[in-house]
Order: C-alpha cells, then sequence, then structure tokens
C-alpha cells in the first residue's frame, strides 16, 4: 500500500486501533528518526492488520501504531524534522514537492489476517512486534477482558471511579487523561504503573507471594473470575492500606511530597510488606498446621492451600490496630530522618531496617515481604542487627544517614525485576 492511502484510511476511522494495542509513546526524537528513515530511502518494517472476516471492510491496526501515527502526525504539521544537516527545521507542507512524494508515495507491506478470536489477536499481537517485545505491563493491559486488570484499572487507575481520587492522594495520579490532546504521549509509556497496579491486585486477590511483577506466573491469574463478595473484601484490604498512609500524611507531612507519592506506589518500598502483614496470622496459622503432618505428607504453601483470603482482619480489630500503628510508626520514623537530613535518600533510610536483608536482585517475593516484616515488627529475630532497626510500635528506624546523592523524583523504582 501506498503510505499516503494507508494513513488516510487510519485518520479516517477505516483502520481502527484494538484495545490491546500499546498507546503511542514514540517520543519527538523517535518520530523525527523515523521520517528522516523515509526521506533517504531506508527500508520500512511492514505493518500487520487484521479483519473479522476477509470480506470485512474495516480493518484492525494490530501492529504498526508508532510508524503510520508518527507519519499521520508529520502530515499534520505537528512537528518538524531536520535536514540537510544545516539545522534547519521543516514541517510536512515546508518539503518540496519531491520530498512530499517521497513520503506519500513510499510503499509499505500490509500483512492482513482474518477469523482470528479476540484471543488469537492478543497473542498474535504479542508475538508480532518486530524486535520491540511487550512490556508485562503493556502485556497485562492487553488483557482488556480481564477481570483483575479491569478492577485495578477501575479502583485506581480512572478519574471519578473507585478509589482513584484516594489512592492518588497518597501514590500520585496513576492513570492516563479520559481525553488525551492530539499527539498526548503517556507518562506510562511502557506500562509500568499498570504492572504495579495488577501486582498489588494479584496480591489482594490470591496472596502477597503473587504480589510480583512476573507475568507468566500472573497471567493464569488475572483472568481468574473475581466474585462481587471477593471485590468488596480486596477493597477493605486496600482502605487499610489507604488509612495507613493517610494516618503518616496527618503526623508528619513530608518537605518533598512528590517523591514519597513515587515511593508510596512502588510495592518495594512499603506497601508489598503492608499487604503480607494483613494476613500474617492466618500464614502463621496455616504454617503451623503444615508442622504437624506425618513424615512424607507433602506440604502446601499457603497461597495454594485456599486458606488465603482478603479482608482476613474483619473480626481481628486488636490485630488490625497493632498493625496499623507499627507501620505509621516506621513510615513516620523514616519520613522524619529523611525530612532531618535533606540529603538522605529513602533507599539508605531503609536500608538499616526494612531492606537490610533484600538482596541485589531485589526481586518482590513473600521471602522478602516476611523478612521486612519481622524487621520492623519482630527486630529481635535478628540478632546482631543495626540498632537503628528498633521496633516500630516504639517509633521504628531511626534518624541519620549522608548520602550525597538523592533519588529520581520521577519515578521510584526500587527493585530490578526483568520484565
Amino acid at each position: 500500500m501506498q503510505l499516503a492511502d494507508l494513513v488516510q484510511d487510519f485518520d479516517e476511522g477505516r483502520i481502527k486501533i484494538p484495545p490491546h494495542q500499546r498507546e503511542f509513546c514514540w517520543d519527538l526524537q523517535r518520530q523525527r528518526k523515523f521520517i528522516q528513515s523515509i526521506l533517504k530511502g531506508y527500508p520500512i518494517p511492514s505493518i500487520l492488520l487484521s479483519k473479522a472476516t476477509l470480506s470485512d471492510p474495516e480493518h484492525t491496526l494490530e501492529d504498526g501504531r508508532q510508524r503510520i501515527t508518527t507519519v499521520s502526525r508529520f502530515r499534520k504539521n505537528l512537528f518538524k524534522v531536520p535536514l540537510n544537516g544545516n539545522g534547519e527545521e521543516l514541517s510536512y507542507s515546508q518539503l518540496s514537492t519531491d520530498d512530499r512524494a517521497r513520503i506519500d508515495h513510499e510503499i509499505i507491506v500490509a500483512w492482513t489476517f482474518s477469523n482470528a478470536t479476540p484471543l488469537d489477536r492478543i497473542e498474535i499481537f504479542d508475538w508480532h512486534q518486530n524486535g520491540a517485545p511487550l512490556s508485562s505491563g503493556e502485556r497485562y493491559h492487553a488483557q482488556y477482558g480481564s477481570a483483575l486488570v479491569e478492577f485495578v484499572k477501575n479502583q485506581l487507575m480512572r478519574p471519578g471511579k473507585g478509589y482513584h481520587d484516594r489512592a492518588a492522594a497518597i501514590w500520585g495520579i496513576r492513570g492516563d487523561p479520559i481525553q488525551p490532546e492530539e499527539g498526548f504521549i503517556s507518562a506510562d509509556k511502557r506500562r509500568k504503573w499498570l504492572l504495579s497496579a495488577v501486582a498489588l491486585g494479584l496480591g489482594l486477590a490470591y496472596g502477597p507471594a503473587n504480589a510480583n511483577k512476573n507475568y507468566e506466573s500472573g497471567r493464569e491469574l488475572i483472568v481468574v473470575p473475581i466474585f462481587p463478595a471477593k471485590q468488596e473484601a480486596m477493597k477493605r484490604d486496600l482502605e487499610r492500606i489507604f488509612d495507613i498512609y493517610e494516618t503518616v500524611q496527618a503526623r508528619l507531612a513530608p518537605k518533598k511530597p512528590r517523591k514519597w507519592l513515587n515511593a508510596h506506589w512502588d510495592l518495594g518500598t512499603f506497601t508489598g510488606y503492608i499487604l503480607y502483614s494483613l494476613s500474617i496470622s492466618s500464614r502463621r496459622a496455616h504454617d503451623e498446621t503444615q508442622k504437624g503432618l506425618p513424615l512424607g505428607q507433602k506440604k502446601v504453601d499457603f497461597e495454594k492451600s485456599g486458606v488465603y483470603q482478603p479482608d482476613s482482619l474483619k473480626d481481628k480489630p486488636m490485630e488490625w490496630a497493632y498493625l496499623k500503628e507499627g507501620w505509621v510508626n516506621y513510615i513516620v520514623s523514616v519520613r522524619r530522618a529523611i525530612n532531618d537530613t535533606p540529603r538522605q535518600t529513602i533507599k539508605n533510610e531503609l536500608l538499616k531496617c526494612i531492606h537490610a536483608g533484600v538482596p541485589k536482585c531485589r526481586n518482590w517475593s513473600v521471602e522478602r515481604w516476611d523478612d521486612g516484616y519481622k524487621r520492623v515488627f519482630e527486630p529481635q529475630t535478628f540478632l546482631g542487627s543495626s540498632p537503628v532497626t528498633g521496633s516500630a510500635a516504639a517509633g521504628g528506624a531511626g534518624a541519620g544517614g549522608g548520602a550525597e546523592e538523592e533519588e529520581d523524583s520521577d519515578e521510584f523504582d526500587s527493585d530490578d525485576d526483568s520484565e
């Protein structure tokens, strides 16, 4: 197809964007480079289209959105491209007749398939990325029919829905605008925010061992229906997490609020440990039953036993009060240390207690959550640990440190899990 014809079909709605497509995320430099490659006569990769049936006149763009959108934006004079190596930048309408024709008449191969099921289309999209594999967050975004993905989007990431406004106050806005302007590039370019939200949702629904960023382990769980009663229980645990952060904020406001929004959003800072603690008594009761099993009888992990259920604290107000006060005291102590020592980083302060046992791989795992929980609530477990790891109920870690660098306030990501 000629590129101009393809873009015209795209602009006039004859080529649709499916829900599972990744967002338009190319920055200006990459858009310019693509236009320059066309003008230089470099080969362009093929695009992938689909039809409901072979005779259907309407196409769906399965792969190639970044390239087609870039050409569409350039032909609308929405950005300029440096040409001739002399620093001059030209829009589409300022190009010579020959250069405009070179873009418009460029031939691009368009593969089309039809009669695919929705799941087939998602899998084809996932596999057909021409050297740019989807991130785990983008793969979750592609699962638009998933009950759990929809739950976290509706509760945390869509303005006017669920807990969005309450969550935004403690975690920052983690979704896209309802009506993005022309050429809008999502701040969540590779759906990292969605990935963290899904990890939290998996932990709420199926236990803290599932609160991780491994798509291969999460893909089977996200398609399981979540019945209304379970959703309500998950919401009550979410409210407990909100309650902790809101109480922290009421007791001690940070000097640099944005940095703390990013830190609170990241499960690896505090939230994963808090989530783990909400079901600690149920876990320990289950583990005790496993200890009493006869030799040779297979032991069952807590999450796989069916014992875990969200809202396990609904009839345990004293335990909840203890956990809440412990976490509030600990987080306030970390925040006070940062306020009192401006050049200290959150990461370095956490290494005195909750992150002291975190390995370099920094994976989100139930072992990590358990270690951090014990360092806050049961410091006596770690004989010989630093004296600054005091009990949470007594006030948590002490102040100190003198790090020379502050972490990037734009994105606080405390772990290096591969996606």
